[in-house]
C-alpha cells in the first residue's frame, strides 16, 4: 500500500479565510464571501492516514498497530501544531498515533521476520503497569523528515529509512515519491515519452511545465548554459534537492556557471525558465506590522491524497487550495523563512 501527501500550514489554512473576510468586512469591502474556503484540508489529510492505518490492519491481520509521525530532534519544530491538529484528526477516526523522533526510531524500531515494523510501547513509562505484548506495529510512516542531507548525519538513519521502506507498513512518502521532488528526475519526467507511461495525453500534460534543461558536459549542456549567461534574468540553476532555498539566480548563478565549466558537478543542476506570474498589488502583515502596498506575485498550488494498493486505487482526493504570495523583487517564496505570506484564492 502507498499513501501520498505532504502537510504545511494546515492550521492556518483551515482558518486564514476568516482572517481575510474579516479583512475586507473591516475595510468596508463587499466580496468576502468569494474567499474560498479551506476547512477540508487538515479532515482531508487525516481520513487519508486513517484509511491507510485500517486497510494495512485487515490486509496483515494485524493488532496494536500506530501510526508514527517522524520527526527529527536537531531541528526547530517549526509545524508542530500543523502536525498535531492531522494526528487529532487520525484519533478522532479511531486510531491511536505516537510521535518519534528519527533517532529514537535507529535506536528502539527494528524490523522483524516477518516485515512488520515494531517499537516499545510506552504504557509502562506511564502507569508502572507492563503490557502483555511489548511493542506496537506501525501500520503507517508519516515522515516530516529525511528529505535533505543533514537528516541522515549517521549510517544507521539510513538503515533507518531503509527498513522503513522494506517492511509492510505504509510509507508517507515512500522512496520513489521523495526522489521525484529532485530536479534531475522532474526534469526526466517532463519528457514526453516519459510521460506517456503515465497519461494518454502527454502533449498536454507537457503544456503546462516550463522548460527544465540539461547541464550535463556535453554539448547540450554547453548550449543551455549559454542560454543562462546571455540572458540570466530569465533562468534559474537548480540542485539536485527537494525543495527550494538551494538555487542560484542572476549573477550568482553566472558566477556558478564559470566556476563549473568544466567540471562535471555541473550535470548534478538543472536549468529552469523563470515562472512570470501576472502582478498585483498587496500588503502584507509581517511581524505585526503593516508592509506595503507592494508589487507582488502568487503562487497556487492544491493538496491532494492519494492512496493505493498495488494496483488498485483506494482513495483519491483533492482537499484544498494553498497559495502564498511574495514581493516580485523575491527570489525564493518561503513562508517559513520569512519571504511569503499566505493567501487566499478570490473567485471572481
Amino acid at each position: 500500500m502507498k499513501i501520498l501527501l505532504w502537510v504545511y500550514f494546515v492550521m492556518i489554512l483551515c482558518t486564514k479565510h476568516l482572517n481575510h473576510r474579516s479583512v475586507l468586512n473591516k475595510a468596508g469591502l463587499s466580496g468576502g464571501e468569494k474567499i474560498a474556503e479551506e476547512t477540508r484540508i487538515t479532515d482531508g489529510f487525516s481520513e487519508a492516514i486513517a484509511r491507510a492505518h485500517y486497510l494495512y490492519q485487515e490486509k496483515y491481520n494485524a493488532k496494536n498497530c500506530v501510526v508514527v509521525l517522524m520527526d527529527s530532534d536537531w531541528e526547530e519544530p517549526f509545524n508542530y501544531f500543523d502536525q498535531q491538529m492531522v494526528l487529532n484528526g487520525v484519533e478522532k477516526l479511531g486510531v491511536s498515533t505516537l510521535r518519534c523522533s528519527s533517532t529514537y526510531l535507529t535506536e528502539h524500531g527494528h524490523l522483524n521476520g516477518e516485515g512488520r515494523f515494531l517499537i516499545p510501547r510506552r504504557t509502562k513509562k506511564f502507569t508502572g503497569e507492563q503490557d502483555e505484548d511489548p511493542y506496537h506495529e506501525v501500520s503507517v510512516f508519516y515522515l516530516r523528515t529525511m528529505y535533505r542531507p543533514t537528516h541522515f548525519p549517521e549510517p544507521a538513519y539510513w538503515t533507518l529509512r531503509r527498513d522503513m521502506e522494506m517492511s509492510k507498513a505504509v510509507c508517507c512518502p515512500t522512496i520513489p515519491h521523495t526522489i521525484v521532488n529532485m530536479k534531475l528526475y522532474q526534469m526526466l519526467l517532463a519528457q514526453e515519452e516519459i510521460l506517456a507511461r503515465y497519461t494518454p495525453t502527454p502533449d498536454l500534460v507537457k503544456e503546462a511545465f516550463f522548460a527544465t534543461l540539461s547541464l550535463e558536459l556535453t554539448e547540450e549542456g554547453d548550449r543551455n548554459a549559454a542560454l543562462a549567461l546571455a540572458d540570466p534574468s530569465q533562468y534559474v540553476m537548480k540542485p539536485q534537492r527537494e525543495g527550494g532555498g538551494n538555487n542560484f539566480w542572476g549573477e550568482e548563478m553566472v558566477e556558478k556557471l564559470a566556476e563549473l565549466k568544466t567540471d562535471s558537478e555541473r550535470g548534478r543542476f538543472i536549468l529552469m525558465k523563470k515562472i512570470t506570474p501576472p502582478v498585483f498589488i498587496n500588503r502584507f502583515i509581517k511581524g505585526g506590522v503593516e508592509v506595503g502596498p507592494l508589487e507582488t506575485v502568487s503562487e497556487v498550488g492544491y493538496y491532494s491524497v492519494y492512496l493505493k494498493d498495488g494496483k488498485e486505487e483506494i482513495y483519491n482526493h483533492v482537499v484544498g487550495p494553498l497559495v502564498r504570495t511574495k514581493d516580485v523583487g523575491e527570489n525564493e517564496g518561503g513562508v517559513a523563512v520569512g519571504v511569503s505570506c499566505i493567501d487566499s484564492p478570490y473567485f471572481v
